[in-house]
């Protein structure tokens, strides 16, 4: 049976130019999804810009997210049998490189729904994957491959998944905050030429943060609470790092949430949200 297609009225929230995109209507009667946000890249509504729309799942525009970064990555075809920064962002569309790199780090479950009969090489891609992280925190979930014949069919067991389809729509992030991290990483890698000198740069970043974050949790392992503004001294003082922003503290709670313990994540607090649990 063929699939049906809803008409979506998508303006770019950049330059306003307005443009319809077709949408699987199957989409939007999977109440599982929540809010749907679809990856429109450079080209797709206008020439110059790439962005998120957040669609609810009555097909209706809820908001729209600027991706900064932009990449409009030719994939030369003696490539195309490898896995290079290049390749990702060809195969899963920029702002999809972003979400599973960001699954990965943070331990997310993560999905690929790949239609019937579409070579994807899911070994290869775990493989690149691991290799982000340092050795003791490679192995703890893999990026899956979910069969797709309708998305009547879409089931995963974690609420907390990423879920992307092959035609880099992205259907599912169980995260709110944006994706700088992950930008910032791509932006230092993509100065270099040398492909293994590129996955070295993330490496090297990734494992700057996992200094931070390991810092924090053997410092709330023997603490009962401790304020963010606290910590963010604590942290530059005793790291001999720039004082941490909010952002960066919000992730570090993510990481320890994830990872280790909600129950362990909760002890950083803000006096705004101690005053707010007297009331």
């Amino acid at each position: 049976m063929m699939e049906s297609y809803k008409e979506i009225e998508v303006s770019c929230p950049i330059c306003q130019i307005v443009r319809n995109i077709k949408i699987p209507e199957t989409i939007f009667s999977q109440k599982k999804f929540g809010t749907i946000k679809i990856q429109i890249p450079q080209g797709g509504v206008c020439k110059e810009h790439q962005f998120i729309v957040f669609l609810d799942t009555k097909g209706i525009v809820r908001g729209y997210e600027k991706i900064d970064l932009s990449m409009k990555i030719p994939v030369k075809e003696e490539e195309s049998r490898r896995l290079t920064l290049n390749n990702f962002v060809h195969m899963f569309g920029t702002y999809g490189l972003l979400s599973l790199m960001h699954a990965k780090i943070f331990n997310y479950p993560a999905y690929i729904i790949r239609e019937k009969n579409e070579e994807t090489n899911i070994e290869l891609i775990n493989k690149i994957a691991e290799r982000l992280l340092p050795e003791p925190y490679r192995g703890s979930s893999n990026i899956n491959l979910l069969e797709k014949t309708t998305y009547d069919d879409i089931s995963v067991k974690e609420k907390n998944s990423l879920i992307i389809d092959s035609h880099q729509n992205i259907l599912q992030t169980p995260w709110e905050e944006k994706l700088k991290f992950e930008e910032e990483l791509i932006f230092k890698a993509l100065d270099i030429i040398d492909e293994e000198e590129q996955m070295i740069i993330l490496q090297q970043k990734i494992n700057e943060f996992i200094r931070e974050e390991e810092y924090v949790k053997n410092l709330l392992e023997n603490v009962k609470k401790i304020y963010e503004e606290e910590l963010i001294e604590k942290m530059s003082r005793e790291l001999m790092i720039p004082k941490p922003n909010h952002y960066r503290i919000v992730l570090i709670k993510d990481f320890i949430k994830q990872r280790y313990s909600p129950k362990l994540s909760q002890k950083i607090t803000t006096k705004v949200e101690d005053f707010l649990n007297l009331l």
